[in-house]
């Protein structure tokens, strides 16, 4: 994995690249979903397909943007050029490029590159986590009252409905439940100890893909709402640092039934 590694590295560094230089523009544009899509998506997913396939010419791609690439591999990239792109076209700085690498449908890379920031959080699955070169661990917290947790949610009915519901138990509990906007960036948070937990209803591959293999290889713990483990087409994810799963997921229990 470390051609793929570097590769990744390369593409994630150089879309953020893309991404400053159209910081602060207004291009936003709505999808069919009522999303929001602008000129630095675009060029962001078209700059890493080209960058990854004149890599490795054979491997199938997944963007948000692009779509499904299928070149009948087993190895397929999952990408979201700009994640958090409803803060991008704000300018608030909570925004991420992020790639995944699947492996027979399994996570075995991923990479989450903040470019304000300038951290690049990066995994391979069996050699551990690390932020800019640095190992990374998830948090010790094991109080959920305590905790620090950020909930994403879809656009569809159900997905808000969930998270509405989520709302109301968590905020009573935990005043500092909150929605930051950007899901690979929250996960990659999870994983360097800075939030003890992140869960979404309505997720997508490309949201997660690469954040999800972080958290693991921080030694945190990915499941679905239920506790299954998680799949890569889950419809919803939580991720905490393994300490608060379980008193989280009884609070989901009584929120989603």
């Amino acid at each position: 994995m470390k051609g793929e590694l570097a590769a990744a590295r390369r593409a994630a560094l150089a879309a953020g690249a893309v991404l400053m230089k159209h910081y602060g523009k207004v291009d936003a544009e709505y999808k069919k979903d009522g999303s929001v899509v602008t000129k630095a998506d675009r060029e962001s997913e078209e700059l890493i397909k080209s960058m990854l396939f004149r890599a490795f010419p054979g491997h199938s791609f997944l963007g948000e943007e692009s779509g499904l690439d299928e070149k009948g591999s087993e190895f397929r990239w999952v990408v979201d050029p700009l994640d958090g792109t409803s803060n991008y076209s704000m300018k608030n700085p909570f925004f991420n490029v992020s790639i995944g690498l699947l492996k027979g449908g399994e996570p075995v890379l991923g990479v989450v590159f903040s470019p304000v920031q300038k951290e690049l959080f990066s995994a391979v699955r069996g050699k551990g986590a690390f932020m800019n070169g640095k190992r990374i661990m998830v948090s010790g917290e094991t109080g959920l009252s305590r905790s620090k947790v950020a909930f994403c949610h879809g656009k569809d009915k159900r997905s808000v409905e969930v998270i509405s519901g989520v709302f109301h138990s968590m905020k009573s509990m935990n005043d500092t439940f909150r929605q930051l906007g950007s899901a690979a960036l929250e996960l990659a948070y999870v994983a360097c100890g800075r939030l003890d937990a992140f869960l979404s209803a309505g997720t997508h591959p490309w949201d997660v893909a690469a954040g999800l293999l972080i958290v693991r290889e921080a030694g945190g713990r990915v499941t679905d709402f239920s506790g299954k483990e998680y799949g890569m087409y889950s419809p919803d994810i939580l991720a905490t640092n393994g300490k608060v799963h379980r008193e989280l997921m009884r609070v989901l229990g009584r929120a989603v039934g």
